[in-house]
């Protein structure tokens, strides 16, 4: 009987001892979490014109990308599978490769930086036009890549790709750049959350195109030096520090990066 006992005590006092090991683990789990939860977000955005390099292409461009972002606006993607060539282990790809005409911009999220991911949503530019140019042609609808993302800090960011209309279709009011501003103001003011744009403006960003800043609070965000058409959009909460341009890549434009810091809830 004593040796029952003596056993018994044992086998609680282990009992005792792991029940107390993983209370600290969840106690420890609990404060990292609350910690994180307390803490504004910085993540790397990057902004990229592809220039249509498909898969090979692309897949050597990602290379000075990747490894420089969480968060990466792509345009001019319309013949790149994304999530072909990326490693969907890192990477969550938000692209509509239904068509051409839906498929030149998406988002593409780096999977540490946030809980979750919500589906792409197309919100329409504006229609196709052919800018009354013979030569170089008009353009296919244009659309506003728009992503909502649960950062690691608990906060729901709205994050968007687009490309606005290139100079041939900038004639005045009633251009498809102007129809196509206008609809981004209104997307904006829609949104319920913060906001982040990037995109090839196809205007220098910092002269606040078409008013977009000016009309919806905000901040327009584009590098100082050589072509000045890559850059972003952000709501005034969120602070943006660091913008540059990455190295050459294939494409024609250079990436443009910047890193942000959003506020916890």
């Amino acid at each position: 009987m004593k040796r029952f006992a003596t056993l018994v005590g044992a086998a609680l006092a282990v009992l005792v001892a792991s029940g107390a090991a993983l209370a600290s683990v969840r106690s420890a789990n609990t404060t990292t979490t609350a910690a994180t939860l307390s803490t504004p977000a910085q993540l790397r955005v990057v902004t990229a014109n592809l220039a249509f390099r498909g898969n090979a292409g692309v897949a050597e461009d990602w290379k000075t990308i990747g490894p420089e972002a969480d968060i990466v606006f792509v345009q001019e993607a319309k013949n790149v599978v994304l999530r072909d060539i990326l490693n969907l282990d890192t990477w969550i790809v938000r692209q509509d490769t239904s068509s051409d005409a839906v498929q030149g911009s998406a988002v593409v999220i780096r999977r540490s930086v946030v809980q979750s991911a919500g589906e792409l949503v197309l919100v329409k530019g504006v229609d196709a036009n052919d800018c009354d140019d013979p030569v170089l042609g008009g353009i296919m609808t244009r659309w506003i890549s728009r992503v909502d993302v649960q950062l690691n800090n608990g906060r729901w960011l709205r994050v968007a790709s687009l490309h606005m209309p290139p100079a041939r279709c900038q004639n005045g009011i009633g251009s498809p750049y102007a129809v196509m501003a206008d609809n981004v103001v209104a997307f904006a003011k829609r949104s319920d959350r913060l906001l982040v744009l990037g995109a090839d403006w196809n205007k220098v960003v910092d002269d606040d195109p078409n008013d977009i800043g000016a009309r919806t609070g905000l901040k327009p965000r584009g590098p100082d030096e050589g072509t000045r058409i890559d850059g972003f959009y952000v709501s005034q909460a969120i602070s943006t520090n660091d913008l540059y341009k990455l190295a050459q890549t294939g494409s024609d434009h250079r990436p443009v990066k910047m890193t942000i810091t959003v506020p916890a809830p």
